[in-house]
């Protein structure tokens, strides 16, 4: 089986399909408006010297003893890795790798970019984030976030036109007994969700009840994030 990441930078301030520059610019090789030009042979360097264990048949081919191989392919703007019965975690290498370049991972497998992440704090959530905020950045250095507080109602409207970037959102469900504080991921055409819970009579306490959502949030952050590194290529 074969997978493809692909790499790329945009100019400053331009925003383009991703669908699109995979096909025009990584598959068929053209060249795309509001695309930087890469380091081509710093790059392949690179890449040499990350996979210097890996037998190197030419500059753009590589195998590994025991199995798995890549092939690069370039163009000035893009670079492409094509994986063969790869392990996940010498695929996650091409994304903190190409990371030195400015050029964020792109998954056509997924249909996902990982640059950018709009995170979505619903209802009784958007108490927390300053918290939520500063958990991302720090499990999650290299996205840049946008966070925003919006009612349930707000969230299923934007959500439906986020499809293009990487999403999170956060909610707090309180009920009779039971109340969890849930962090969700959406990365292209996967998924990961984490629920945290307490007993509702915990929150009784005012005083108490902000510290023990905060807790149970942070935990639900940490644990769909450790499952949206454990599904990606990216690193």
């Amino acid at each position: 089986m074969s997978i493809d990441l692909c790499f790329w930078k945009c100019r400053d301030g331009v925003v383009l399909d991703n669908a699109a520059v995979y096909q025009e610019a990584c598959c068929g090789q053209q060249e795309t408006d509001g695309l930087e030009t890469l380091p081509i042979e710093e790059i392949l360097k690179e890449t040499a010297a990350v996979f210097n264990g890996w037998h190197a048949l030419d500059p753009c081919n590589y195998e590994k003893e025991g199995g798995g191989s890549f092939q690069v392919s370039v163009t000035p703007q893009t670079v492409r890795f094509d994986c063969y019965s790869m392990g996940q975690a010498d695929m996650k290498r091409f994304s903190s790798m190409m990371a030195k370049f400015g050029c964020p991972l792109y998954d056509p497998q997924l249909g996902a970019r990982f640059d950018k992440i709009a995170g979505f704090l619903i209802d009784e959530a958007a108490d927390y984030q300053d918290a939520v905020g500063e958990a991302l950045a720090r499990l999650l250095p290299r996205m840049e976030l946008a966070l925003q507080a919006v009612s349930w109602d707000e969230y299923t409207e934007l959500s439906k036109t986020l499809s293009h970037v990487i999403r999170f959102d956060a909610g707090i469900h309180r009920a009779k007994t039971i109340t969890k504080a849930t962090s969700y991921m959406r990365f292209g055409k996967s998924w990961a969700a984490r629920p945290c819970q307490c007993k509702t009579a915990q929150l009784a306490d005012p005083d108490s009840a902000h510290q023990v959502l905060a807790e149970l949030l942070q935990k639900s952050i940490e644990r769909v994030v450790k499952d949206f590194f454990e599904r990606t290529y990216y690193d």
